[in-house]
């Protein structure tokens, strides 16, 4: 054989859509009803079987008022397409299994460690076929951008209009301690004795909005430990290094465990949430959708 002459001439090969098109028809015995399956008009379907009987140079359908027909060259012609069908969508198959399901996971500092130690340890456990690139910043991804597929972010429900988006819980502020830092320092009962205290400080929750809500007005703390991540300043408040203020959802199984406690009996509903976002073009992704819908089912 010549090596410039190819092995199958396009001209002579039938399209995959001319194949699934003359399928269909087959197996309603309606051209109507298979434009249907395929979602494409009776004039588009049509024309696919012309050009199928013109590469093949022969007729495959009787076409009656009542039920579409195969000629005898139709009838030899179907079990060879069905075939060709079968095999290229098991091939189809085979191939996305071994391509790497990936997402990626945009995650602000403070709550980062949190989501992974509480959800995404979990997702991972129950979907090994999905690798997650978990990218923990402060600067958030341009997740409509596709700079991340799954994005976390506190807000608002009119927040991020152009994302999809699903509460994972409410930003319900309470302050907690060690038992053995309140045993330490006993004159601690009330907000007002507490700015006294040593105040565990993060950027994202105020202490100043937290004390102005029960009426006492002060600034944020200038001293004190500064933590970026909440694993680290669960860990310096268990260690009594002082006061930390969280989302209640974040420390309640502490507290239940009286691993912490709350040195007033106080919570700020600040009427925000974390929400998981995501965009609906990477939604498409099934490994994308099946963790957003996960994360969701989480919540509820």
């Amino acid at each position: 054989m010549n090596a410039r002459t190819p092995k199958y001439s396009a001209s002579q090969v039938p399209s995959v859509p001319e194949l699934i098109a003359f399928e269909a028809i087959a197996r309603h015995k309606n051209f109507s009803k298979a434009a249907d399956e395929l979602s494409v008009t009776q004039s588009a379907i049509s024309h696919r079987i012309q050009q199928l009987e013109s590469r093949l140079g022969t007729t495959l359908f009787h076409r009656q008022t009542s039920q579409t027909e195969l000629t005898e060259a139709g009838e030899v012609f179907l079990p060879k397409v069905q075939e060709i069908l079968s095999a290229l969508e098991n091939a189809i198959s085979v191939l996305q299994a071994k391509v790497v399901k990936r997402v990626r996971l945009s995650l602000p500092p403070l709550v980062g460690s949190h989501l992974v130690s509480h959800y995404l340890t979990a997702f991972q456990r129950d979907n090994p076929d999905i690798d997650l690139e978990i990218t923990i910043t402060a600067s958030f991804a341009n997740i409509k951008g596709g700079e991340a597929d799954l994005g976390v972010r506190m807000g608002r429900d009119q927040d991020w209009p152009s994302l999809v988006k699903s509460p994972l819980f409410q930003v319900d502020l309470i302050a907690v301690c060690s038992p053995a830092y309140l045993k330490a320092n006993p004159w601690i009962f009330c907000p007002e004795s507490m700015l006294k205290a040593t105040l565990l400080r993060q950027s994202i929750f105020s202490w100043k909005e937290w004390f102005s809500a029960q009426g006492y007005e002060c600034e944020e703390p200038q001293r004190g430990p500064f933590y970026s991540d909440v694993h680290l300043l669960l860990q310096a408040c268990e260690l009594s290094q002082g006061i930390a203020l969280l989302p209640k959802a974040f420390v309640e199984h502490k507290v239940h465990d009286r691993k912490l406690v709350p040195p007033v009996d106080y919570e700020l509903k600040t009427g925000r949430s974390i929400f998981i976002c995501s965009s609906p073009h990477a939604l498409e992704q099934p490994q994308v959708s099946r963790l957003y819908n996960w994360l969701a089912s989480q919540a509820s």
